[in-house]
């Protein structure tokens, strides 16, 4: 039986390491892409409606100060509003992965603000019904 955890456990650290490792490698490959895409998601809401632009604009300010939460939060409200682009749904679900990926990576460094944090969003999520 202690043998079996004992395998599960390295297992577990193995595919936990190479996940951490998989991550890193695609953070530092995507680094080279990230700012044309940031400029570029920053102007798909340009010509939305006011409340559409505003609220997106909110969650970007929220990132900026590290709010996750209320950005995440944010953006999912956006999300389920009618009448987005293509463009517009893409970008609001980039941004929402790259929240998850970065709070998802802090946290299992041990970083106990994003544990937090991925904990709020689940929560608030669910009680929100979407």
């Amino acid at each position: 039986m202690c043998l079996r955890l004992v395998r599960a456990k390295n297992r577990f650290s193995a595919l936990a390491a190479l996940c951490t490792l998989l991550f890193m490698a695609c953070a530092l490959a995507g680094c080279k892409k990230a700012g044309p895409a940031a400029g570029a998601d920053a102007t798909v809401f340009a010509s939305a409606p006011p409340e559409m632009k505003a609220a997106w604009d909110g969650a970007v300010a929220a990132l900026q100060t590290n709010d996750f939460t209320g950005a995440y939060l944010t953006f999912k409200d956006l999300r389920s509003q009618p009448g987005l682009t293509p463009d517009q749904i893409a970008a609001i679900d980039a941004r929402r992965k790259s929240i998850n990926v970065q709070l998802s990576a802090a946290a299992e460094k041990g970083d106990t603000n994003a544990a937090q944090a991925l904990a709020e969003i689940r929560t608030l999520s669910r009680s929100r019904g979407h």
